[in-house]
């Protein structure tokens, strides 16, 4: 590769003139091409559909405990188990978001995975919002 010295422009090793100002290559030294890493996404989706199923499980154990949420003691293990599964679930969809952070920015159109990843980030926001709201109307 050349570099034009007039204009900076960079230009195929073989050409003699730059195709950008035309000016005379033939005393431009040859610069090497470099070899471009590619980057990176800066989201993984693969990582977040991970964390919104585990999220999604963790919520809906409030279900499978069949907890009385008028009557809460957290010396009995199904209620400390509600808890921790809330805050896992809590924990989890976060981790989902930030695993998604820059998924809008991407140029060209999301695989199915990213459209389920967002879907299932919706659903799990909205279980997380309803467990969250149910322990503040509890109090």
């Amino acid at each position: 590769m050349k570099i034009c010295p007039k204009c900076d422009a960079q230009n195929a090793n073989t050409v003699p003139v730059c195709k950008n100002c035309g000016a005379n290559l033939n005393d431009t030294p040859q610069i090497e091409d470099s070899v471009i890493k590619e980057e990176k996404p800066p989201y993984h989706i693969k990582l977040s559909v991970f964390f919104f199923i585990v999220s999604f499980i963790s919520s809906s154990v409030k279900i499978a405990l069949d907890i009385d949420m008028e009557y809460i003691d957290i010396s009995q293990p199904r209620h400390l188990l509600y808890f921790v599964a809330l805050f896992i679930s809590v924990v989890t969809c976060v981790l989902g978001f930030l695993c998604l952070r820059g998924i809008f920015k991407k140029k060209k159109s999301l695989p199915g995975i990213g459209i389920l990843a967002i879907l299932m980030s919706v659903v799990c926001a909205v279980l997380v919002i309803m467990d969250l709201l149910s322990i503040i109307l509890m109090i």
